[in-house]
């Protein structure tokens, strides 16, 4: 299991074991272990499971920002455009998170926000350390996401 916790966001990767014990074609007694993992973002309730292409664009944005960091680091007031939004809509409640560069005092942070029902329900300002704290948890969770298995028709 793996557990990361930073500001109120987790991650988190499970792995749940399926045994199968079967005699095979020589009579001999076999074990088979069937694997599935369970990777989970929370941002406060803005919960991403097991979805490589949302997992993926947090992952980007965060290395994005990491680069137009580093490049920006040592130029006075250059401003990192950088805005990226992800959307769930549950009918009854919509939830938006926002990852917006930010600047003040020639300082750059990344602005995580969760918007529900329209009002601002949490956001943080992370540093740069923290952006590459989160980006690494997050690449960790998703090099553990395992890909579904599918019985074709007629092989055994």
């Amino acid at each position: 299991m793996i557990e990361f916790n930073l500001k109120g966001i987790s991650i988190t990767a499970t792995v749940e074991m399926e045994r199968y014990d079967f005699r095979d074609k020589g009579g001999h007694y076999k074990t088979r272990f069937n694997r599935n993992t369970l990777v989970k973002a929370d941002f406060w309730g803005f919960v991403v499971d097991n979805d490589l292409t949302e997992l993926a664009t947090v992952k980007s944005t965060l290395n994005y920002f990491m680069q137009a960091y580093w490049k920006r680091s040592s130029k006075a007031s250059s401003k990192i455009e950088l805005a990226t939004a992800l959307k769930h809509d549950y009918g009854v409640q919509q939830q938006s998170l926002y990852l917006v560069a930010r600047q003040k005092n020639s300082i750059h942070s990344l602005e995580i926000s969760l918007i529900e029902n329209g009002k601002t329900a949490n956001n943080i300002y992370l540093s740069g350390q923290e952006v590459i704290m989160l980006d690494i948890a997050i690449g960790k969770a998703i090099n553990l996401l395992t890909p579904t298995y599918q019985l074709m028709e007629g092989h055994v």
